[in-house]
């Protein structure tokens, strides 16, 4: 099990201690008097990251900004955004052979791959759903890819994106950026080196990060090193959590070569492996005296060469262009004991989900006068795999029995896009902003080796295809003040099904081999899935050191993917007579609501509170789902409830620290009948919360830092409601204790030292 620092659990009273002490005297530097306003570009404002200077809601978090987060995973990037959550597959939720981990971001209401995950242009692996749980929006495999200590940025895209570049989702894309040498060394420091340890008591995590770079002439290197490790997330809940014992390393090499002017040629290598030893102790049972065991092993492997050309070309002021290839693979092995017809038999399972993609992507910009010009192309083939293997021993005799039964076709993608896009000034006060992106994709099974052995007519469905699509984009921008815009914009999005839902498979079939019996199968049919969204925003300083944005959205959804009951085919498939499942185009869906954010230099009011910001964000929606199968309507049920979060700030003018006092209030909620997913079930009502965190950084001298935080300061126990909103309500001891495993940590507190030379 991973260290932890001594006595964290007393830092509340040392950390207000040590800053009140560290900034004392500082207080001379508040009698200076203001700065008169004066026009000035529209940055982003701290705190919360919210971008102000470009229409939409588009949220950044720099590296800074994630290091006094706590961000140690995809978890607590969104901790304080409104209607941004990041849902979780929890230890033990789903059957012993599913995985756990972050499966993705919840934006406005919409999860899992409705939301479009990059990393430097380049797209992630999709979530990868269970078949099994006949359901396309529960997830088995994590997508935990990245290191936060690896990201220079991470820029959270609420609603569809307008027409550009990279991950392209129906409801919101999230872009993570990697560190590069330029942010370390210059001409004037052409060397850096930097070491950091951090702690986390919510986890025990541990955390050991060596940063080196280094310029030489034309020459420019980067190398960062990180090695995590680490137990079970703490609850605050009642019931006994499963065991967890994980490490993770992660690294980012990056070689920059200029030579000459206006070019820059980039080498990178980005590599990230973990590995979990669970338990899944809540497993036993009849079936399972034991539990389960699992090794979890995640692997993602990068390799690319870019290229940066910047000068005043004929077609192209900037060009970025790359070439990668991209490997990764989640692999799960469960080893349980289970009862059988009364008799024991050892399950050894090893399944995985494997994605390798080869692309190139060229983008570039132009400036015509006043106007601007953005476009791009982008090809990639992707090769998808999900093997699963089962070896079965009956322990009494010694019998054996292999299976193969992959989760899924293997199959190959091959991808092309093109968009372009332009900022219009129509005159020195409006712009107009059209943006058209072009996606074709092809679609053809690699192999149907141990693909629906039990039913092979589904393997007979699969054939090779090919689809496209236009998704325009269209922007208003006015300026009502020199630092004040309104905007109003439409974007369209669409999803083509993944290759798990058109050839995702699973059947009881596999392992009798005759008789009746149950399958889940693919559908080769599906059509995609279509967003149109609208939002009127304001967006910029509306008095002195006074700055909002503030949004109204209003999204529709169409084809929704989902899961649906087919009736008996005895022609194809004779012998599924106990229930036959495919997805189908089931829905609808319409999501509205509002965003505000606040954000209030206190200096500009009053000299003596020079420093000072106060940030309220906060963000409430409604939705309306329709299965066009049933006619039954509902909310959907993915839509997150009100949350507001309040940050008081202070800064130090000298650039010597600060500290934040936030607290985050969540509405409570229940999710009502999912009339998408058909499920009737009765949920966990999620209960409202009010969360406070205590964080603060102090800059010790050029060559030490450290950042210290204490979440959830009042130890209060709450769940997170994307993660927690499909619970079954505590009608039996299992389904209370599965709501008891879900609250998150207590107060605890994490600690970051740095240490630069």
């Amino acid at each position: 099990m991973a260290a932890t620092l001594p006595g964290l659990r007393r830092l509340p009273a040392l950390f207000a201690t040590t800053f009140a002490c560290a900034f004392a005297t500082q207080a001379s530097a508040f009698d200076a008097p203001a700065a008169p306003d004066a026009p000035t570009p529209l940055d982003p404002i701290v705190i919360t990251g919210q971008r102000l200077d470009k229409a939409g809601t588009v949220t950044v978090l720099d590296a800074a900004a994630l290091t006094r987060q706590g961000v140690t995973d995809m978890q607590n990037m969104a901790r304080y955004a409104p209607l941004v959550s990041v849902p979780g597959a929890a230890s033990g939720s789903g059957n012993v052979w599913d995985g756990a981990g972050n499966t993705g971001f919840n934006i406005r209401g919409v999860e899992g791959n409705r939301v479009g995950l990059d990393l430097d242009g380049i797209e992630l692996p999709e979530a990868a759903p269970k078949p099994d749980a006949s359901t396309l929006n529960g997830f088995g495999v994590g997508r935990d890819y990245v290191d936060p200590e690896t990201l220079r940025s991470v820029t959270i895209q609420s609603g569809t994106a307008p027409a550009g570049a990279g991950a392209q989702g129906l409801g919101g894309n999230v872009s993570f950026v990697t560190k590069a040498p330029e942010d370390y060394v210059s001409e004037t420091r052409p060397t850096y080196a930097e070491y950091k340890f951090g702690s986390n008591r919510a986890n025990d995590m541990r955390m050991h990060a060596l940063t080196g770079a280094a310029q030489s002439g034309a020459l420019k290197a980067l190398a960062v090193l990180v090695h995590r490790d680490g137990k079970e997330l703490d609850s605050t809940g009642s019931a006994p959590l499963n065991p967890d014992d994980w490490d993770s390393d992660a690294l980012l090499a990056k070689l920059s070569w200029t030579p000459w002017s206006g070019h820059r040629f980039t080498a990178t290598i980005d590599a990230f492996r973990a590995q979990h030893d669970r338990e899944y102790d809540n497993k036993q049972g009849a079936l399972y005296p034991e539990g389960a065991t699992q090794a979890g092993r995640t692997r993602r492997d990068r390799f690319g060469i870019d290229h940066l050309y910047q000068g005043a070309g004929a077609w192209f002021d900037t060009l970025e262009s790359r070439l990668y290839i991209q490997d990764s693979e989640v692999e799960d092995i469960t080893t349980a004991r289970y009862i059988t017809g009364g008799q024991p038999v050892l399950r050894h399972i090893a399944t995985s989900f494997d994605n390798r993609s080869v692309g190139l992507a060229s983008n570039a910009s132009k400036r015509l006068g006043s106007h601007d010009l953005a476009y791009g192309i982008s090809v990639e083939q992707t090769d998808t795999a999900r093997p699963w293997r089962e070896d079965r021993t009956v322990v009494n005799s010694g019998a054996q029995q292999v299976t193969n039964k992959n989760r899924m076709a293997d199959m190959r993608s091959l991808r092309f896009s093109a968009f372009a896009r332009a900022d219009v000034a129509l005159s020195s006060w409006a712009s107009i902003t059209p943006g058209l992106r072009y996606n074709w994709r092809e679609l053809e099974p690699n192999s149907t080796d141990n693909y629906a052995i039990g039913i092979p007519n589904a393997g007979r469905e699969l054939k090779k295809e090919t689809d496209s699509y236009l998704t325009p984009s269209l922007g208003l921008t006015a300026r009502l003040a020199p630092n004040l815009e309104t905007y109003l914009q439409y974007s369209r999005g669409t999803r083509l099904p993944t290759a798990a839902e058109r050839t995702g498979t699973y059947d009881s079939l596999s392992y009798t081999g005759t008789g009746n019996a149950y399958a889940v199968i693919g559908n080769p049919n599906l059509d995609k899935e279509t967003s149109n969204a609208f939002e009127l925003g304001l967006k910029g300083q509306v008095a002195r050191g006074l700055r909002l944005h503030a949004a109204l959205f209003n999204t529709r959804y169409k084809n929704l993917i989902e899961y649906a009951s087919q009736p008996a085919d005895p022609v194809n498939y004779p012998n599924i007579t106990f229930g036959l499942f495919r997805p189908e185009n089931v829905g609808s869906a319409r999501t509205w609501g509002g965003e505000l954010t606040l954000d209030a230099d206190l200096g500009q009011w009053n000299p003596s509170f020079k420093g000072g910001r106060l940030t309220l964000a906060s963000g409430v929606q409604r939705s309306k789902a329709k299965n066009s199968r049933t006619g039954l309507e509902s909310e959907l049920a993915s839509t997150l409830p009100k949350k507001t979060s309040l940050i008081a700030a202070w800064i130090d003018p000298a650039q010597r620290g600060g500290i934040s006092l936030a607290a985050v209030h969540t509405r409570a909620k229940q999710a009502e009948r999912d009339v998408i997913g058909g499920v009737n079930t009765t949920f966990f009502a999620v209960p409202s919360s009010t969360v406070l965190d205590l964080t603060g950084y102090w800059n010790i001298n050029a060559h030490a830092s450290i950042t210290a935080g204490v979440y959830n300061l009042a130890d209060k126990k709450y769940w997170d409601y994307a993660s927690s909103r499909s619970l079954p309500a505590a009608t039996t001891a299992i389904t209370a204790a599965d709501i008891e495993r879900q609250a998150r940590p207590g107060r605890h507190a994490a600690v970051t030292l740095k240490l630069v030379y």
